[in-house]
């Protein structure tokens, strides 16, 4: 557990985001800053921008981390893993992928635990963290819930997570569904959480459920004990 007395505990524990369509240039930039300032743990950052985002944040402690397939998880499996490899050459440290989750509401348990090994297998080839965003919003009923947390965990996925937070699967963090990932994984395997975690009281709350990480697009107002925007991600 974090001590949520030192901002810089804080950000070591926060994954900044900015993944919106209309970012340039200037606003990645902006963002990346805001990063080294604080020291976050990882600028999440969308595919597009991981190239530039290497020049800039080399030698600065923050980790790159993008996304693979964000947010319609309905690409092939060999785009996934097509992607995951092109990623590693630009130089991202760690992605968040959803996996297909109309495999596993249409009884596809093979293919959809099938996909999650083989994006975790080529992640670690190229020394990759991959966490799974599982879209909570789609896979509603516990037992589902509790399914494809224990797929993730038994592929190897180094993090799981209940949502993307964004669109139809996406999902605000709660209380329960952090405990159901935590009581479903073993370690190595963690508990990242996204959605609607825009005040450090949520964040502890996140936290004392099991969540060891947290995604969001408020870090700096977590840090500096202020309220982020509540529409945002």
């Amino acid at each position: 557990m974090i001590d949520f007395n030192d901002p810089r505990q804080i950000a070591k524990a926060i994954q900044f985001t900015n993944v919106n369509p209309d970012l340039t240039r200037e606003g990645l930039l902006k963002h990346l800053t805001l990063c080294m300032e604080h020291k976050f743990d990882a600028a999440i950052i969308a595919p597009c921008w991981v190239s530039l985002a290497r020049e800039v944040l080399k030698g600065s402690g923050v980790r790159i981390a993008t996304t693979v397939n964000f947010p319609q998880a309905n690409d092939t499996t060999a785009m996934k893993v097509a992607v995951v490899r092109e990623l590693a050459k630009e130089g991202a440290d760690e992605f968040d992928f959803p996996p297909n989750p109309g495999y596993l509401l249409g009884g596809m348990d093979e293919l959809y635990f099938n996909e999650l090994k083989q994006v975790t297998h080529v992640a670690h080839d190229a020394v990759m963290k991959v966490k799974s965003m599982l879209e909570f919003g789609f896979i509603t009923e516990e037992a589902m819930k509790i399914k494809a947390t224990r797929f993730a965990w038994e592929a190897g996925i180094d993090w799981v997570k209940q949502s993307s937070g964004w669109d139809k699967g996406g999902c605000a963090a709660t209380v329960e569904d952090v405990r159901l990932l935590k009581t479903n994984i073993q370690a190595p395997c963690r508990v990242k959480v996204s959605g609607k975690v825009n005040t450090l009281a949520k964040m502890k709350e996140m936290f004392a459920s099991g969540a060891e990480l947290v995604v969001t697009s408020s870090g700096p107002e977590l840090v500096t004990g202020l309220v982020g925007d509540i529409n945002a991600y």
